[in-house]
C-alpha cells in the first residue's frame, strides 16, 4: 500500500500544483497587452508575423530591445500563428510555461535529496510567490519563463550525470544551456549554477575534474556574455547612471542582495521596478555588510558540511550576482522578475531544514501545515498582484504609490493619461517626471509626444530635441520625423527617418512616413518605392496603399492607383480621400470617374467639390 502511494505521489503533487497556478492566474487571462515593450515584441514586430528564412535570420542576427533571444521570438511567432494578436494567447503560453517550470524544479529538488514533500513545497513556494507576477503576467517577459524552462532541464540533466556518470546526460545538460541562453543572457551564470549543483549533491568542488567539466559551458557563456553587452550597448541601456562611483555601485548591490531576500520573506512592497536611491546611505551600508556576511555564512557551511545551506546561498548569489547592477543595464536598480530563478537559493535550504528541525521529531505533518498556510498567503497575495495587469493605470499607479518619486514610473503614468486622451493630468505627471530627473529621454519623449497631440509644435520639438541628445532613441526620432512632416519641413523629416530606419529597417511606419515626405518632396518614384517596404513590412494597414497609391496617381501610373484605391475602399468604404484619387486615376485613363469624385463629395472630402465641376460639370 504505501508502495502504491509512494508511485502516485508525484502525480498528485504536480496536479496540485498545476491547479494551484492556474488559480493564482486565472484573472491574468483576461489581460490585455501593455505598452511596456509589449508592443516591440508583438504588435508591432513584423519578424514574429511569419515563420520565414528571412525571419529567422532576423531572429538570430538582431537585437530587440537591447536583447537578444532568437528562441524567445519563436516562442512568439508561435503564439501569433494560433492566435494572431490575441492577448489570451500570449497569457496562456506565459503561465502554461510557469506550470511546467513548477514541475522542473519539483523534479530538480527530488534529485539532489530524496524527500518528495520538500520538492513539492520548494516547487509550490517558487510557483506561487507574488513575486513571480512580473514573469508569468507580463508577456514581454516571456523570455525569463522560456530561459528558466531550459536552464533547470539543463540542472536536472547535470544532476543526473552525476548520479548516473553517464556523459550523454552532460552533453544534454550543455544542448539545453545553449538554448537557455538563446532564450535570455541571464542564462550566462549556468556554469556557477552547476558548482552549486556539485555542492548540493556533495562533491568535491576541489576536484580538478569538476571544474573540467564547467569549461565547455564557461566558453559558451563568455560568448552569450559579449553578445548580451553589444545588445545592451546598441539599445543604450548601459551606463544610464554615471553620477555613481564604485563605491556606490558596490554599497547599491549589497542592498539589493538583501532587499531581494526580504522580498521574498515579507513580500508587502512589491515593484515592477525599484528605481535607484538619490545616493548611498547608511541603508545600503548596513545591507551590504549583512550580504558580506551571508556569502561568509556560505563558506562557513560548505566547510562544516551543511551541502544544502551552502548550496542554496551560492546558488542564490551567483544567480543574482548578474542584474546587481556592478554592469549598469536598465534604468532601476532592482526588478521583481530578476528573482524567478534565484530564489530557488533560498527556498530549498528553508523548506529542506525545516523538515530537518522539525520532521525528525516526527512532526513532518507540522511542517507540511506551516508550508501550505505560507503557500496559500502567497496564493492570495499572487491574486491580488495581478489586478495590476488588468489595467495599464492601475499597473503603472502601483508604482507611483510606492515609489512617488520614480521619474520613470511618474512619466508612464502620464503616458497612460495621454492615451486616454487625459491631456491635462498626463501633463502634469510628465513635467513630475523631467524635474525629477531631466535626463531621463523617455520622459522628454513622453512630453514631445503630449505637446505634439496638442498641436503645440515648438514645445514639442524642444522636448523631442532634449530626449535625442541624451538618446538617439528611435520612437523619438520618429515623433520628431512625423513634427517636421505635419510643419512642412520634409528634408528635416526625411533625416530623422532615414536614421529610424537605421536603427529598425523593418520599421513599415517608417517607411510609410519616408514615402509620404518623398510625394511632399515631389520624388513620386522614390515614394512609390517607400510605400512598397511598408506594405512588404507592415500589417496590411490600407493607409499604406492609400500612400502608393497617391504617388502613382501623381507620377501617371493610374491603373495601378486604382486598383491600391479599390484595396483601401473594400476595407474602408468611407475613406473619402480613397474614392477621391480612385476618381482622379480614372479620369487620367478616360474612365468615369464621377461616380467615385461623388462619393468622395458626400463623405466631406473637400478636394471633391472642384474636380466634380472641373471634370463633370457639376
Amino acid at each position: 500500500m504505501q508502495v502504491a502511494k509512494a508511485k502516485y505521489l508525484p502525480i498528485i503533487h504536480l496536479s496540485l500544483l498545476a491547479m494551484a497556478i492556474l488559480i493564482a492566474y486565472s484573472s491574468v487571462f483576461g489581460a490585455g497587452f501593455m505598452s511596456w515593450d509589449d508592443p516591440e515584441y508583438v504588435l508591432h514586430n513584423a519578424d514574429i508575423q511569419n515563420i520565414t528564412a528571412d525571419a529567422i535570420k532576423n531572429w538570430f542576427t538582431h537585437f530587440y530591445i537591447g536583447n537578444y533571444h532568437p528562441l524567445t521570438l519563436l516562442s512568439y511567432a508561435i503564439d501569433y500563428l494560433v492566435g494572431k494578436q490575441e492577448p489570451f494567447t500570449y497569457h496562456l503560453t506565459n503561465i502554461l510555461l510557469h506550470i511546467i517550470n513548477a514541475g522542473l524544479v519539483y523534479v530538480f529538488v527530488n534529485r539532489i535529496q530524496q524527500n518528495k514533500w520538500v520538492g513539492f513545497f520548494v516547487a509550490l513556494l517558487f510557483a506561487l510567490h507574488p513575486v513571480q507576477t512580473e514573469t508569468v503576467s507580463w508577456v514581454a517577459e516571456r523570455k525569463n519563463v522560456l530561459y528558466a524552462l531550459f536552464f533547470l532541464g539543463s540542472l536536472i540533466c547535470y544532476a543526473g550525470y552525476i548520479i548516473e556518470d553517464r556523459r550523454k546526460l552532460l552533453v544534454a545538460a550543455f544542448i539545453l544551456g545553449l538554448a537557455s541562453m538563446l532564450c535570455k543572457p541571464a542564462a550566462v551564470t549556468l556554469p556557477l549554477a552547476l558548482i552549486a549543483v556539485d555542492v548540493w549533491m556533495h562533491r568535491n568542488i576541489s576536484s580538478p575534474k569538476v571544474w573540467l567539466q564547467k569549461v565547455p559551458f564557461l566558453v559558451l557563456s563568455i560568448v552569450f556574455g559579449l553578445i548580451a553587452l553589444k545588445a545592451q550597448k546598441q539599445g543604450n541601456f548601459l551606463d544610464q547612471h554615471p553620477e555613481f562611483g564604485i563605491l556606490d555601485t558596490i554599497l547599491f548591490a549589497g542592498y539589493a542582495y538583501v532587499q531581494y531576500i526580504i522580498n521574498l520573506f515579507a513580500p508587502v512592497k512589491l515593484s515592477v521596478l525599484y528605481p535607484y536611491p538619490q545616493s548611498a546611505g547608511a541603508i545600503q551600508t548596513v545591507y551590504t555588510l549583512i550580504a558580506a556576511g551571508i556569502m561568509v555564512l556560505g563558506v562557513i557551511a560548505y566547510k562544516k558540511k551543511w551541502y544544502i545551506l551552502s548550496g542554496g546561498i551560492l546558488f542564490y548569489t551567483v544567480n543574482i550576482a548578474l542584474v546587481l547592477q556592478f554592469v549598469q543595464f536598465g534604468e532601476v536598480l532592482m526588478a521583481d522578475r530578476y528573482l524567478y530563478i534565484p530564489c530557488l537559493g533560498i527556498w530549498l535550504p528553508m523548506v529542506y531544514y525545516l523538515y530537518e528541525a522539525i520532521g525528525q521529531k516526527g512532526k513532518e505533518i507540522v511542517v507540511s501545515i506551516i508550508l501550505c498556510v505560507v503557500a496559500l498567503v502567497f496564493l492570495f497575495a499572487t491574486q491580488k498582484r495581478n489586478n495590476i495587469w488588468l489595467s495599464e493605470l492601475a499597473f503603472w499607479q502601483s508604482v507611483t504609490d510606492t515609489f512617488p518619486e520614480s521619474a520613470v514610473a511618474q512619466s508612464s503614468v502620464g503616458g497612460v493619461y495621454m492615451k486616454q486622451g487625459d491631456y491635462d493630468v498626463a501633463l502634469e505627471h510628465i513635467q513630475k517626471a523631467v524635474t525629477l530627473d531631466d535626463k531621463n529621454y523617455k520622459a522628454w519623449y513622453n512630453l514631445g509626444v503630449l505637446h505634439l497631440r496638442r498641436g503645440k509644435y515648438k514645445e514639442a520639438e524642444d522636448a523631442l530635441d532634449r530626449c535625442i541628445a541624451i538618446n538617439e532613441y528611435s520612437k523619438a526620432l520618429f515623433s520628431r520625423a512625423l513634427l517636421f512632416q505635419q510643419t512642412g519641413q520634409y528634408l528635416r523629416a526625411l533625416n530623422d527617418i532615414n536614421k529610424v530606419l537605421e536603427k529598425e529597417p523593418n520599421n513599415a511606419r517608417a517607411y510609410y512616413v519616408k514615402g509620404s515626405c518623398e510625394d511632399e518632396d515631389g520624388d513620386y518614384q522614390q515614394a512609390i518605392g517607400s510605400f512598397n517596404k511598408a506594405i512588404e513590412y507592415g500589417d496590411g494597414d490600407p493607409i499604406f496603399y492609400l500612400g502608393r497609391g497617391i504617388a502613382e496617381v501623381k507620377s501617371g501610373n493610374a491603373q495601378d492607383a486604382i486598383t491600391d484605391m479599390g484595396h483601401v475602399i473594400d476595407h474602408n468604404p468611407k475613406s473619402g480621400q480613397a474614392w477621391y484619387w480612385r476618381g482622379l486615376a480614372k479620369e487620367q485613363i478616360g474612365l468615369e470617374p464621377c461616380h467615385d469624385l461623388n462619393m468622395a463629395r458626400n463623405l466631406h472630402y473637400r478636394e471633391a467639390e472642384a474636380a466634380l465641376i472641373k471634370y463633370c460639370n457639376d
